[in-house]
C-alpha cells in the first residue's frame, strides 16, 4: 500500500489492532500465558485464533508522521503491547530523529545502513562514517559490527537492477510452496451500502442504524436513549443530506406518529417531501419561518420541565408529561446560523435536559471555517455535552472540530465517528435515495 491509499492504510492499522484485541480476549479464554505457548500449541494443533505472527512494515516512518499522523500514536501503541501476542512492527526510516522516543525505545532490534549524515548515528559516529557509499546493504549492527544485508530473492541472480523481478519470483514460488491455511485478505469498507442491505445485515435490534464500522465490521447503531444529539460535518456532495434522509426513514420505521413528531429546517429544500404528513410537526425552508417555530417549540419545551410537584418516581421514568419525542433535524447549518441571527439558540437552554423534555437536535453543516463557528452557543453546547459528531470528507487543510482528529479526503459517505462511548471510528454510512413521486 502506498501514500494514496488512505482508507486502507487506516483499515490496515484497524485490523492489527481488532487481531491484538481479540488474541488477547482468546488467550485469557483459553489459559494461554504467552506467544511461546500459543506458537507450541498451534504447531500441535491445540490452539488457532486464525492468525500466526503478523508483522506490520512500514517503509517510510517519515511519510507516515507527515500525512498520517493520526495512526501514529496507534501504531506507537501496536508497537508497545502487540510483541506479547505475536504482532511485530518493522519500520524504516531516513534518520534516527524521524521517530519519536516513545517508538525508539519500543523497537528493540536496530540496524543502520549509510546514513546521510554519520553525526546522527546511535551506534558508533566514527564506525558510521566508515559505512562505504555506494555499496547498498552495508551498515552496522547493533553491536557496532559491520554487516551486510541478504538481496530479498532466491533465483541466484545478484544484480540490484533486476530486483523487482526477483522479488515477485521469490514471492510466487513461497505462494505455490505453501500448501497450508492462506493468510485471511484484508477487508475493506463497502465505497456504498443502501439502508435496505443494512437492514437485512443488521437485522431488527433496537436503536437507528446509520452506518457499518471497519473496526468489526459490525452495525452502528444510533440509541436516542442514551444519546440525544448529533452533530454532522462534511464537504459539499459528501453525504450530509443523505444521512438526514436515512435517519428520518429509519424513525418512521422505528417508531409511530404518536412516539417521533419531527421539526424539519431545510433552507436548500433538499428534503421536501422526505417525512410524511403525520410525522412532520414542521418543514421550515426559511430562517424567518424557523425563528417564529422555534420560539413556539421552546415555549413548548419550557412546559416539560420538571416542576417541584414531581415526585422520585416521575423523575426516574419521565412520566410527568406525556406526548411525542420532538426531532429537530436541520440542514446546512451554516445557511441558517448567521451573523445576523440564529433561530436554534432558543434550544440551547434545553440540550442538556434533552432526556428530560424528549429533545433530540440533528444538525449538519460544511466543514469550511466549522471551527471558527466553535463558539456558536448551540454547536459549543452540543460539543460540551458529548454529542456523537460525524465527520464526513472535508479538506485536511481544515482547523479540526475535535481534537486530534483531522478531516480527511474520502468518497462519499465515509465518515470518522466521534463518539463519548466508543471513541473514533471509521465508517461507511447507510446510503438512501430521494424519494421519488
Amino acid at each position: 500500500m502506498t501514500r494514496d491509499q488512505a482508507p486502507v492504510i487506516g483499515r490496515l492499522v484497524s485490523e492489527i489492532e481488532d487481531i491484538m484485541a481479540r488474541r488477547e480476549a482468546y488467550f485469557l479464554a483459553n489459559r494461554i500465558d504467552s506467544m511461546v505457548t500459543y506458537r507450541s500449541r498451534r504447531a500441535a494443533g491445540q490452539a488457532d485464533d486464525g492468525h500466526g505472527d503478523v508483522f506490520l512494515v512500514i517503509d517510510g516512518w517519515a511519510v507516515l508522521r507527515s500525512d498520517f499522523d493520526q495512526l501514529e500514536n496507534r501504531i506507537q501503541a501496536i508497537a508497545t503491547r502487540g510483541l506479547g501476542f505475536g504482532i511485530h512492527v518493522i519500520a524504516s526510516a531516513g534518520r534516527w530523529a524521524d521517530l519519536r522516543q516513545p517508538v525508539k525505545d519500543v523497537l528493540g532490534t536496530r540496524f543502520e545502513l549509510r546514513l546521510g549524515d554519520p553525526t546522527d548515528s546511535v551506534f558508533d559516529r566514527r564506525m558510521a562514517a566508515q559505512v562505504p557509499e555506494g555499496r547498498p546493504g552495508r551498515g552496522l549492527d547493533v553491536g557496532k559490527h559491520n554487516a551486510l544485508t541478504a538481496l530479498p530473492r532466491i533465483d541466484n541472480d545478484p544484480s540490484p537492477q533486476s530486483l523487482g523481478d526477483g522479488v515477485t519470483d521469490a514471492l510466487t514460488r513461497i505462494a505455490d510452496a505453501w500448501t497450508g491455511t492462506a493468510a485471511p485478505k484484508l477487508k475493506l469498507l463497502p465505497n456504498k451500502v443502501s439502508l435496505e442491505d443494512l437492514r437485512v445485515k443488521c437485522g431488527n435490534e433496537p436503536g437507528l442504524m446509520i452506518d457499518v464500522e471497519e473496526r468489526h465490521f459490525d452495525c452502528l447503531r444510533f440509541n436516542p436513549a442514551q444519546d440525544s444529539h448529533l452533530v454532522v460535518f462534511g464537504d459539499q456532495q459528501s453525504g450530509k443530506t443523505t444521512f438526514l434522509r436515512s435517519l428520518s426513514r429509519e424513525l418512521l420505521r422505528t417508531a409511530s406518529p404518536d412516539e417521533v413528531q419531527v421539526f424539519q429546517v431545510d433552507v436548500r429544500r433538499s428534503l421536501l417531501g422526505e417525512i410524511p404528513d403525520t410525522y412532520l410537526a414542521a418543514y421550515m425552508a426559511t430562517r424567518d419561518d424557523a425563528s417564529e417555530m422555534m420560539n413556539g417549540l421552546a415555549g413548548h419545551l419550557k412546559g416539560r420541565l420538571p416542576s417541584r410537584d414531581v415526585t422520585p418516581e416521575q423523575l426516574r421514568t419521565h412520566s410527568w408529561w406525556k406526548g411525542p419525542a420532538i426531532w429537530v433535524l436541520v440542514d446546512d447549518y451554516d445557511l441558517v446560523a448567521t451573523q445576523s441571527g440564529n433561530p436554534l439558540v432558543v434550544l440551547q437552554p434545553y440540550l442538556a435536559q434533552a432526556a428530560d423534555v424528549g429533545l433530540h437536535l440533528v444538525v449538519t453543516r460544511r466543514s469550511g471555517g466549522a471551527a471558527r463557528q466553535a463558539y456558536d452557543p448551540v454547536l459549543q453546547s452540543l460539543t460540551e455535552l458529548g454529542a456523537t459528531g460525524i465527520m464526513l470528507s472535508g479538506s485536511p487543510d481544515e482547523t479540526p472540530v475535535y481534537s486530534g482528529v483531522k478531516f480527511q479526503r474520502s468518497v462519499p459517505g465515509r465518515a470518522q465517528i466521534i463518539s463519548r462511548d466508543l471513541g473514533r471510528l471509521t465508517a461507511q454510512l447507510a446510503w438512501s435515495g430521494p424519494t421519488t413521486a
